[in-house]
This record gives structure tokens, sequence and C-alpha cells, in this order.
């Protein structure tokens, strides 16, 4: 039997492209590596097109999902569905959420599929400010929770305001009274986003 050598490395070749390991981050990106360790705390991996180059570290909390180069997935972020980061979300908003504007206005907000919408309502639950729709499988950018005295923190969120006559790109800024609150809201948005991507 003859046997064509030329072949050979192309198999191999193939096979370490196949073996890889994915990282989906919570910012939204993925990485193509191979891991090296998976720590309490942190990742080591290579870089797939630097196999023999220096080791990498990443933080576990920047980290969403690990596929495997067996198949198997691992979720690290905290809420493991859709339906579950909503809840939260949904939750923490009507329970914390304060208008920008005045303080005498709390917040009532609802999903309307992978939207959600923020009105202010009185003490006695009627709506004074209609809010837009915001889509949150659309999230350009996090940023960092502001936090303010009194325990007033502030959520910026860059995406899509949908009104009935235009989608543009804006910020969405949630005002509320409780920073751990806030923290709880930010996580399940970024795992929230991730799944909404998978879709």
């Amino acid at each position: 039997m003859k046997i064509n050598y030329y072949v050979l490395p192309l198999l191999l070749t193939g096979s370490l492209f196949y073996s890889q390991d994915k990282i989906t981050k919570k910012n939204g990106s993925t990485v193509d590596v191979k891991l090296i360790e998976i720590g309490s705390s942190n990742i080591t991996y290579k870089e797939l097109d630097n196999p023999d180059g220096p080791s990498h570290s990443m933080d576990k909390s920047e980290v969403y999902e690990i596929a495997y180069s067996n198949g198997k997935t691992e979720i690290l972020g905290k809420y493991k569905t859709a339906d579950e980061a909503k809840s939260l979300i949904i939750a923490k908003i009507n329970e914390y959420g304060i208008d920008r504007d005045r303080n005498d206005l709390s917040l009532r907000s609802e999903f309307d599929g992978d939207n959600i919408k923020i009105n202010s309502v009185n003490m006695k639950g009627r709506v004074v400010h209609e809010g837009d729709l915001w889509d949150l499988s659309k999230v350009i950018a996090f940023h960092e929770i502001s936090k303010r005295k009194d325990n007033i923190a502030y959520l910026n969120i860059i995406t899509y305001k949908i009104t009935k006559s235009k989608r543009e790109l804006s910020k969405l800024v949630i005002k509320m009274t409780d920073y751990e609150a806030t923290a709880q809201i930010l996580e399940a948005m970024k795992d929230l986003r991730i799944m909404l991507k998978k879709d």
C-alpha cells in the first residue's frame, strides 16, 4: 500500500483546528483557544493560531460560556435562561428604580420579547411618563455603574431605542436607589445579551 505523505500533514492540521475550545465573553466576543487550565478565578489558555506562544489568562468573571473541543459546554454566567435573567431585571428595576428627574416617581418595567420598556409611575401606580422600547439583544456597550451619594446608582447602556417611527442608537439610563441591585441588573443584562445573540 502506497502512502501519500503530502496528505498526512493536511489531515493533522485539520484535526488541530477542529479540536479547539471556544470562550464566549460577557461582552459578546468569542475567542478560539486551546485551554490549559480552568482555575477558581482565572482561565489559562493559548491562542489557537500560536500554540507554541505564551500562555494567556482571563478572569472567569468575564466569561459567559466555554465550548469544549469534545462538544460539551459549560455556562459560567449566573443566569442559565433568558427568562431567569429577565425576571431578575424586572424585579430589581421595579423595586429600586426611580425616575431620573423626579424622585417621587418609581419605575415599572416589562419585557416585550427582547425589548424592555420602563415607565415612570406615581405612588398610585399610574403612568406619568411612558418609556420607549429598548432592544437588549443589540446592546453595543455597558458602561461602568455610576455610584453617587446616598447609595444612588446609574446604569448606562448603549443600545437601540425603538419608537413608532424609527430605531436609533441611544443611551438608556436607569436610576436606582440601591447599588447592589444595580450590579445584579448589570450582570443579568450581560448574560441576557449573550443568550439573545444565540437565538
